[in-house]
């Protein structure tokens, strides 16, 4: 493995990397016969080293997920909240083992992956039972839940009334539990 001293810019992307090596290119041949273009190829290029080493130098976000990877958990969270996800799923879509995400996860958002999986899921229930006629066993289970049952106590622990006092409570045309069970 070769050190970051015997590869300057090990670090830099590949454009950055084709850029610098064409700015002192450049001042090189430049040199002898244009001082001035050499001096202005030369603080260009000294002008991209510095950028990156204020970035190397900048204090790392230690402990949270990158930007990128906390709107990829929240966007697979919400494309999966149907099936019984995993926070070692979520982990593999921003590509971290599952013991760092859930720590980093919890750094980033407030609050465990799985409590948020669970709210994001509460919350997909609460807007299918008021924009639907479907059963409380039918969105249990378009919202990832094992079966009603489960649903019906995640739902009460978590909002602290059972998902048809919700509905009935929340609805703005009230539907008769006849039209429910049709």
């Amino acid at each position: 493995m070769t050190s970051p001293d015997a590869n300057p810019t090990a670090s830099l992307p590949r454009d950055q990397t084709l850029i610098l090596a064409r700015l002192v290119t450049g001042a090189s041949r430049a040199f002898d016969r244009d001082p001035d273009t050499a001096r202005e190829l030369v603080h260009r290029a000294s002008a991209l080293l510095q950028a990156e080493v204020r970035r190397l130098t900048r204090p790392p976000q230690t402990g949270k997920l990158a930007p990128w990877q906390a709107r990829t958990a929240r966007t697979f969270i919400d494309q999966n909240r149907d099936r019984n996800l995993q926070v070692r799923d979520v982990a593999a879509a921003v590509r971290l083992s599952p013991s760092y995400f859930s720590h980093a996860f919890k750094q980033s958002f407030g609050q465990s992956a799985k409590c948020y999986i669970i709210e994001r899921r509460i919350a997909r229930a609460k807007h299918l039972m008021l924009t639907t006629r479907d059963t409380l066993a039918h969105i249990a289970l378009a919202c990832g839940f094992s079966d009603q049952a489960h649903f019906c106590r995640t739902f009460g622990g978590l909002v602290g009334q059972t998902p048809s006092r919700w509905r009935r409570n929340h609805q703005e045309h009230p539907i008769e539990p006849a039209a429910l069970a049709a």
